[in-house]
């Protein structure tokens, strides 16, 4: 958090505050399809790996190229490091420099797989985690400017009741903030596991299927605390709560086809999409402001984007003894059909080129995206090799943030790997990068929009044998 201009933290809190009223979850990265790369040999190929696929982690990239494994293979990965920081700048147009940044980090095992040839076919099991994210932030802040808020029918009022009582004095600078605390924690896992297999069409064609059951949970929760100097010499304090939270279940078939047209080129194509069987997304708010008059609590008219109805209502003694915090249904997600197209070229015993195209199709949630990934891999010798290939992961939104309301950040990155061989086993140790910018808004509503800088990188290691 960018702590050198007060005036930002202030604008920045309400700004939070703001979007949150709404019935809207803004959850780990729901903007973007590719978070994390899986796998042993495709991570360092940068996710390149369609055409490939001939290890235990084809069963997530392409199952029909595990018909290809003559023997029982089993893998695994760890992001050993994953960090991720994302930026915002110029909250208000009066104040283009301001700064908000949050911040995730954490460890994941993100895949396991195992194969075993039966005949010329095979058939294989795999668990993956292709999202994953935490944020658990905590900042307090002191003598901090008190700011307008737009409420009752729109125009700039102060903080006042519905009765017209005066609870902040808007048009005297003096009132101030004297202590904020902000808590914010943010869970997003998305979870896949299950079983595949593949077979032989003919000699040069090869067909593969993945039945993957899917389980996303996310949970955030946000408390912001403030204690408010009036000119009066008294003080008011300012509590805000919102929990977003949802469970989705469903099942991910996975197709793929796998063929060799010709000596030392291979042609991969799977496509994918997620039936989700149950979903319950719910969204908990509350907000109440307590001066020298009374409590007071927010009322929302329950119309998305509009506070032109919204205002402080009396709380009554019993009112905060019992109050409930409210519950309403958040947006229901709706994932696309994902089609994957790779090619590959082993030039040389030790030399192989990749390349991936991805497309994914619109939905009433998110936009059409197309990604791509380009990748090479060399032997030294037969003991040692490296890879590394440079990707995108664009975003599923609009680029039109200030009437989507939702962040646009197109990624492009890039991963590196050094594998060790030895009879029967290998592991890997690597690196991945992605950076981007865009813009977002955190004002729902309105068309003032912030820049938006993302970046993101992850340490891995990866083992497989074979048995």
């Amino acid at each position: 958090m960018n702590t050198s201009n007060p005036l930002t933290l202030k604008t920045l809190v309400l700004a939070i505050s703001s979007s949150l009223f709404l019935p809207q979850a803004v959850l780990a990265d729901q903007y973007h399809y590719k978070d994390i790369l899986l796998g042993d040999r495709a991570t360092g190929l940068a996710g390149a790996y369609t055409a490939i696929a001939d290890d235990a982690s084809g069963l997530y990239y392409n199952p029909a190229g595990v018909v290809y494994s003559s023997q029982p293979k089993i893998s695994g990965s760890v992001n050993a490091y994953n960090y991720k920081d994302t930026t915002y700048k110029g909250i208000t147009k009066a104040n283009p420099n301001q700064k908000w940044t949050r911040k995730s980090s954490g460890m994941v095992a993100n895949y396991f797989g195992m194969v075993q040839p039966i005949g010329d076919s095979s058939i294989g099991f795999s668990i993956a985690l292709p999202n994953y994210e935490l944020e658990d932030q905590s900042d307090s802040f002191t003598n901090l400017e008190a700011s307008q808020r737009i409420i009752g029918n729109g125009a700039t009022q102060g903080l006042r009741s519905n009765d017209g009582t005066a609870l902040i004095d808007q048009a005297n600078p003096s009132d101030a903030i004297k202590k904020q605390v902000i808590d914010y924690n943010n869970q997003d896992s998305t979870t896949l596991v299950g079983a595949s297999y593949a077979t032989p069409l003919t000699k040069d064609l090869s067909f593969g299927i993945t039945l993957y059951g899917y389980s996303r949970k996310k949970e955030q929760t946000f408390k912001q605390i403030s204690i408010i100097e009036l000119t009066s010499g008294d003080f008011a304090k300012s509590d805000f709560y919102q929990k977003v939270q949802s469970e989705e279940f469903g099942f991910q078939p996975r197709l793929g086809l796998m063929w060799s047209p010709a000596d030392k080129l291979s042609i991969g194509l799977m496509a994918q999409t997620t039936f989700i069987l149950s979903q319950s997304p719910k969204s908990r708010i509350s907000e109440n402001l307590c001066t020298a008059t009374g409590c007071f609590e927010w009322k929302d008219n329950g119309t998305p984007n509009d506070s032109s109805d919204d205002y402080y209502g009396k709380m009554t003694s019993a009112d905060i003894a019992n109050q409930e915090i409210g519950l309403k249904n958040s947006t229901k997600n709706d994932l696309p059909v994902e089609i994957n197209l790779g090619i590959a070229y082993f030039a040389t015993d030790a030399m192989l080129y990749s390349a991936d195209f991805s497309y994914a199709t619109k939905t009433d949630v998110y936009e059409a995206t197309i990604n791509g990934a380009v990748a090479a891999e060399y032997f030294i010798d037969p003991t040692w090799a490296i890879r590394g290939g440079v990707y995108s992961n664009r975003a599923n939104t609009s680029s039109n943030v200030a009437q989507s309301g939702n962040d646009h950040v197109d990624l492009y990155g890039g991963a590196f790997s050094v594998t060790r061989y030895t009879k029967g086993s290998n592991i890997s140790l690597g690196i991945n990068y992605a950076t981007g910018s865009g813009q977002a808004n955190l004002f729902p509503g309105s068309t003032n929009v912030q820049d938006i800088t993302v970046n993101a990188a992850s340490l891995f290691i990866s083992t497989s044998a074979s048995f």
